[in-house]
């Protein structure tokens, strides 16, 4: 630009200093108001996707209690009983109760979570204090969404209080075990694809779930039990493993494999490893206990001839104690001492009923 040019605009701008620019017209006024919207919109969508999502992994429904939220309950760990007295039953289509198990007499009725009904006894765990019980439960019963509840009872038996919701489980759920010490769960899951095993810390309301693939679970998890450190025992057929809580989600891994000496379908682990089972023969039913130190042979319990189909069903206490049935009627033995007690908790009265002790 020469000098000319510059004293031009110089006088131009000199000249017209005074004058007002016009307002810029407001080309962005349809996008601000359309924007809050679209915004909204988006935020509405993507926590329908996340709830979607999260629904698809837990076997979700529209039944998700909007007062529930996990890791708001109280919990406290428990002590160990010295001697299991209680037990929870759980029959078809009504509330659970709490039994004697030395009398079978019913020393209190459950009230479930209000709105929620109580499911069968799949999903029955008591934990090693015997006062506090665990179930599922289900806000309508053709609900996918299962919900798990607690309730402590006092010295006498007696609920003290309706029973509260502590987790949320996923859609077909098959097991259920309480740490020792009331704090965690595990549950055993399967949907149409695959079988997961799952562990909440109540305390936080946190959960890990680990993946059950079928080279080292071939039967899908069978049984499951606390070890007194915490650690997490499961066994499929005869594989079996340990789970860590604290360790890092993957797949199941089996350490270890049982002897052959049967069917293991009617089994269940016991806290320091060993395996308890009943093996149906022909004509004969033998009650056994599988070391599960390396080569050690089986113990053989109890056996007996069967009158029917009603024979065995293992119900494992603290891993002191199990109930099985035998002759249709209910046995109790103490496993270090070996000794058989009959307990009135069998019998045709309680046929389809679930317990928990």
């Amino acid at each position: 630009m020469n000098d000319l040019e510059t004293r031009l605009r110089r006088a131009f701008e000199a000249g017209t200093a005074h004058v007002q620019t016009p307002p810029e017209p407001d080309w962005t006024h349809r996008t601000r108001r359309a924007y809050p919207i679209l915004a909204t919109m988006a935020a509405i969508a993507a926590t329908v996707a996340i709830l979607l999502t999260v629904n698809h992994i837990w076997g979700g429904s529209s039944d998700t209690d909007p007062t529930f939220a996990p890791g708001t309950v109280a919990v406290s760990p428990v002590r160990p009983a010295t001697t299991p007295t209680f037990a929870i039953r759980q029959e078809i289509k009504s509330p659970p109760t709490i039994v004697d198990v030395a009398t079978g007499r019913v020393l209190g009725n459950v009230e479930t979570p209000k709105g929620y009904n109580a499911l069968y006894s799949e999903s029955l765990t008591a934990a090693a204090d015997n006062r506090t019980f665990f179930f599922s439960v289900r806000k309508k019963l053709n609900s996918p969404r299962y919900m798990v509840a607690r309730v402590h009872v006092d010295e006498r038996g007696r609920p003290d209080g309706r029973a509260v919701l502590v987790a949320t489980a996923p859609m077909r759920l098959n097991g259920l075990s309480a740490s020792p010490d009331a704090t965690k769960l595990a549950m055993s899951v399967t949907n149409d694809q695959s079988e997961t095993l799952t562990i909440w810390d109540l305390s936080t309301g946190g959960h890990k779930t680990w993946d059950v693939p079928p080279s080292a679970a071939p039967n899908g998890v069978e049984s499951v039990v606390w070890t007194p450190g915490g650690s997490l025992l499961w066994a499929s057929g005869r594989s079996a493993g340990k789970l860590d809580p604290e360790s890092a989600p993957g797949p199941l891994h089996a350490d270890r494999t049982f002897p052959n000496v049967g069917d293991l379908t009617d089994s269940e682990l016991l806290p320091n490893g060993d395996r308890i089972a009943v093996l149906h023969e022909e004509g004969n039913v033998r009650f056994i206990r599988i070391s599960s130190r390396p080569g050690a042979s089986m113990r053989v319990l109890d056996h007996w001839v069967p009158e029917g189909d009603d024979e065995g069903g293992l119900i494992v206490s603290g891993g002191r104690y199990v109930l099985y049935l035998r002759h249709g009627q209910m046995v109790r033995m103490d496993l270090t001492t070996h000794t058989r007690t009959p307990s009135p908790l069998g019998g045709p009265d309680n046929k389809m009923a679930g317990y928990a002790w």
